[in-house]
């Protein structure tokens, strides 16, 4: 919670000194709200195969959860603009939701909240004026993008256990900083969003948006799992007996003993998002239409 607050004032004192001096600096400026559905391309449940290729393969609708954003759009002419985004992106995953066997066996699950802050480069391939109606000659404007930069993010694999819901990274499933773990993994890490988007002006200055946006991860540990199985009793001994339940659920009658393949390290961990909503010029937005 206290990294949600640092990241929304950063955010909120950011956007404040942006308007400040934006009338001058840029011609153009909006805002948008929006929410939608987001989906984890992870190690957890997909599709069939062994080891996750971490793709749009490993699809689960069952497991789509969603993402809250907010935006300002600042711009320097009528094709560029700059763009900060933050997000709050909720995402799951479930092995028995996997079309693959050994997937389902491993029985491990993961609801991970991501916080973004996401400075980016937006280009806008088509600013089209049309026509509202066939009686009114007044023109809106519908316009397609692209944005490309690179956002930081703060991220907690948790999961549930006896009802209860417990953050994986303190409890060092995969040994991580014991010895002959894993290395730790930070909470913190960045990605670089991709995303293509869709704007439709509904009346002057204000429009509906549609944006899809993959993110291309530098962590593997957004669901808490990438490398090996650790000795189950050397980690309840450190961490716990809750430790050693949520690193190793397997349906089978014995735990997987140490060095046994838990997760796929040869591939980060990636997330999409679809999202839509409100979008409204602050100022000089006439511009466009000239």
């Amino acid at each position: 919670m206290k990294s949600f607050r640092k990241c929304l004032l950063i955010f909120i004192v950011s956007m404040c000194c942006t308007i400040g001096y934006a009338q001058s600096l840029f011609k153009t400026g909006a805002y948008q709200i929006g929410f939608g559905a987001s989906t984890l391309l992870g190690d957890l449940g997909g599709s069939l195969g062994a080891g996750s290729i971490n793709s749009i393969k490993d699809f689960d609708d069952e497991t789509v959860g969603y993402n809250l954003s907010i935006a300002s759009d600042w711009g320097f002419s009528k094709r560029v603009e700059l763009r900060t985004n933050f997000n709050y992106v909720s995402l799951n995953a479930n092995d028995k939701y996997s079309e693959e066997l050994s997937r389902k066996l491993r029985n491990l699950s993961v609801k991970t909240n991501v916080l973004e802050l996401v400075p980016s480069i937006k280009i806008n391939f088509l600013t089209h004026p049309r026509q509202s109606t066939k009686i009114s000659h007044k023109k809106k404007l519908s316009q397609i993008y692209t944005c490309l930069g690179i956002g930081f993010i703060y991220y907690n694999p948790k999961a549930k256990y006896n009802g209860k819901s417990y953050s994986l990274k303190s409890l060092k499933t995969e040994g991580q900083g014991l010895e002959g773990g894993a290395k730790p993994y930070s909470g913190f890490s960045y990605i670089i969003p991709i995303t293509i988007g869709f704007h439709n002006e509904i009346k002057k200055g204000t429009f509906l948006f549609y944006e899809f946006t993959l993110r291309k991860s530098f962590t593997d540990y957004l669901d808490d799992v990438s490398t090996v199985y650790y000795d189950n009793d050397k980690l309840a001994a450190s961490k716990g007996n809750v430790a050693a339940e949520l690193a190793d659920r397997n349906l089978g009658l014995q735990n997987n003993k140490q060095g046994v393949k838990r997760g796929n390290s040869e591939n980060k961990d990636n997330y999409f998002t679809f999202n839509f909503g409100y979008k409204r010029a602050l100022l000089k937005y006439n511009a466009r239409r000239n």
